[in-house]
């Protein structure tokens, strides 16, 4: 089974971890920064996809990678959308968007719930 990881910092470094318990699954790691938490930690060479993954991109980049699922472990951080009053709304907005692909989206976000 293929996973696709959308967020390789803090957050994205646990559920990664969580994800690995499961030798069967593939995950793939998608994250817009060149040396993510993920990686500086050595939990993974480096990041599959260097993207900043929205609802602009998001189609093309699950039509190249063809998950069975995707998690979305970001943090308001991770969106860039921490200055902005409505950050958190902002990032509740672009996941319920992006839950709405026909491939399985789970947003996990400690920020947002």
């Amino acid at each position: 089974m293929r996973v696709l990881v959308i967020g390789a910092g803090k957050f994205g470094v646990r559920v990664i971890k969580q994800l690995r318990k499961n030798p069967k699954l593939e995950i793939i790691v998608a994250d817009p920064h060149e040396t993510p938490e993920a990686v500086a930690q050595g939990l993974i060479p480096k990041v599959d996809i260097r993207a900043h993954v929205t609802t602009l991109n998001f189609d093309e980049v699950v039509q190249k990678v063809r998950p069975d699922f995707v998690v979305l472990a970001r943090t308001l951080q991770d969106w860039e959308k921490t200055d902005t009053p409505m950050g958190t709304q902002y990032v509740v907005g672009m996941e319920r968007e992006l839950t709405k692909s026909d491939v399985p989206v789970l947003p996990i976000s400690e920020d947002v719930l």
